[in-house]
């Protein structure tokens, strides 16, 4: 027989070896079957804190003028309104006071 060096070989197996695995790692790994889990109802934790304060509600606004020239959907309407007024306010987060604490504006 021909002699073989044995450093060539081991690197040969060790590569054959890296082609046999798998590429990525079996759907198994990735996913959870939780769904017996979500059906069964928690109790809830003695030690959790309990909510505090008034029940906060949403508050309605004057209705909207529809015009004929609005933009057909909203996330063209803040696309818009972004382009044409960026410093106008967009959202306001009130306090439990009334109290405007946050302004989104559209730019």
């Amino acid at each position: 027989g021909v002699p073989v060096n044995s450093r060539v070989s081991s690197k040969i197996q060790q590569l054959l070896n890296t082609l046999k695995r798998p590429k990525r790692p079996p759907l198994k790994e990735f996913f959870v079957d939780d769904f017996e889990e979500l059906l069964e109802v928690q109790q809830p934790d003695p030690n959790q804190p309990k909510p505090e304060g008034n029940q906060v509600n949403v508050l309605k606004g004057e209705p909207l003028g529809v015009g004929t020239n609005w933009p057909p959907s909203l996330l063209a309407a803040l696309q818009h309104w972004g382009t044409t007024q960026p410093k106008a306010p967009c959202l306001t987060a009130l306090d439990t006071t009334g109290k405007a604490i946050y302004t989104l504006t559209y730019g």
